[in-house]
């Protein structure tokens, strides 16, 4: 099947997380997701629950340059709530991984109160390939203590990640 005949979701989508780190799971997202939009774009939010460990800016500059061979793939900034900055930018859907059961169920709770604020703005759903056992939170903990993190994310970036992360 063409690419041209897939595309769904008029206009934009957003796949928005912290990314501390970026991983390959992201990537793998990220390019399965882009086929079905005309524009794709990373939103890199700060979470009040979490405490990332490189600042925004710096987690998009990295995420910029792990993605920079795809077309129609952009990386922003994002602050407040999902819902409103999809009802500002008239986002056509949201993009979201799960790896397991328990995560279906949070972001389907997630997607209804984004639906109900974000103007009807759908959530879609992707499982995890073959990077299911790949976690932001995996990443960091490797990192941190120097263990080898080349199998899950992008070399182009791997270096900076060990700096940033390692005690």
């Amino acid at each position: 099947m063409r690419d041209e005949a897939i595309r769904q979701v008029p206009g934009l989508m957003v796949f928005p997380g912290t990314f501390d780190p970026f991983t390959l799971g992201h990537l793998d997202l990220v390019e399965r997701a882009r086929r079905f939009c005309h524009e794709l774009r990373i939103l890199v939010f700060d979470n009040s629950a979490k405490s990332p460990v490189m600042a925004r800016r710096d987690r998009v500059s990295l995420i910029r340059r792990a993605v920079c061979h795809l077309d129609h793939v952009t990386v922003a900034e994002g602050s407040g709530l999902l819902a409103a900055y999809c009802v500002e930018h008239g986002v056509g859907a949201i993009v979201r991984g799960i790896r397991s059961a328990a995560q279906f169920d949070e972001e389907s709770v997630m997607a209804g109160l984004n639906k109900k604020l974000g103007g009807g703005v759908e959530t879609i759903i992707f499982s995890a390939a073959e990077r299911r056992h790949v976690s932001s939170t995996l990443v960091r903990e490797i990192a941190r203590y120097g263990g080898d993190i080349s199998d899950l994310v992008p070399g182009v970036i791997r270096v900076d990640i060990e700096k940033a992360y390692r005690v």
